[in-house]
């Protein structure tokens, strides 16, 4: 009974770090009251209050007494964190891809079993996001790490979700590329790769075929470390 109450804590704890990105909150900005987001997770003020209390000990919220629950400025980054600073250089951006090799690749597997149709609306949102901003010649970070957070929180497990919502900008260091990448006539090029591998990831995801979740998720972090080793390669100079 405890175990499946720890379960229910964590998944509005995953929830509440996905309200904060979702809704842009900064430091200082207040939470809903204990109330609302009883209503809006469907649990209980007690699976609230251990949630927001183990999101506290984490130094991601502060309660005000008598005023409410605010987002604080978090903790400070450790040696050995995954809240570290952007990757610098292509040795950092390298290891990034293959930390998130260790962990995206299980995680799309396991939303090829688990994912609802809730979960699958998600991912295609993330997909139209992505495809619009194609279409105006952005950098699609955002859209594009709303579309693994979507991939991880459909794994049932809110671990997944968390590593995504650690690594924050880290996971798509897309301004890593440097300014010539965004006024470049390859952007498009680049992106349009990436849309189409994500394509490949959902449709096996919606097809609840783990073993080709996994690969088409393997295949497209794989590319990625050869896209962007690729492009620092013959940019030189484009980080730093």
């Amino acid at each position: 009974m405890r175990h499946g109450a720890m379960r229910l804590t964590d998944k509005v704890k995953d929830g509440l770090i996905g309200l904060i990105a979702a809704e842009k909150l900064q430091a200082g900005d207040r939470l809903p009251t204990a109330e609302q987001l009883c209503l809006r997770f469907a649990v209980s003020r007690t699976v609230v209050r251990e949630a927001i209390a183990s999101l506290q000990a984490e130094g991601r919220l502060v309660s005000k007494r008598g005023s409410g629950v605010y987002v604080s400025d978090g903790p400070p980054a450790a040696i050995g964190s995954l809240v570290m600073r952007s990757p610098d250089d292509l040795a950092d951006v390298l290891e990034f891809m293959e930390l998130r090799m260790g962990v995206e690749i299980e995680a799309a597997g396991l939303s090829a079993e688990r994912r609802s149709e809730t979960d699958l609306l998600r991912i295609e949102q993330a997909m139209a996001a992505f495809a619009q901003c194609i279409k105006e010649k952005t950098l699609a970070s955002d859209a594009d790490r709303t579309l693994h957070r979507a991939i991880a929180q459909s794994t049932g497990n809110p671990k997944f979700a968390n590593f995504v919502d650690q690594l924050g900008e880290r996971l798509i260091p897309r301004k890593a590329l440097g300014a010539e990448f965004a006024q470049s006539e390859e952007q498009v090029a680049f992106l349009e790769k990436i849309h189409a591998e994500h394509r490949a990831i959902a449709d096996a995801i919606a097809g609840r075929d783990r073993k080709l979740a996994r690969e088409s998720m393997r295949t497209h972090l794989d590319n990625g470390r050869r896209r962007y080793r690729d492009w620092m390669v013959q940019h030189q100079g484009a980080l730093g």
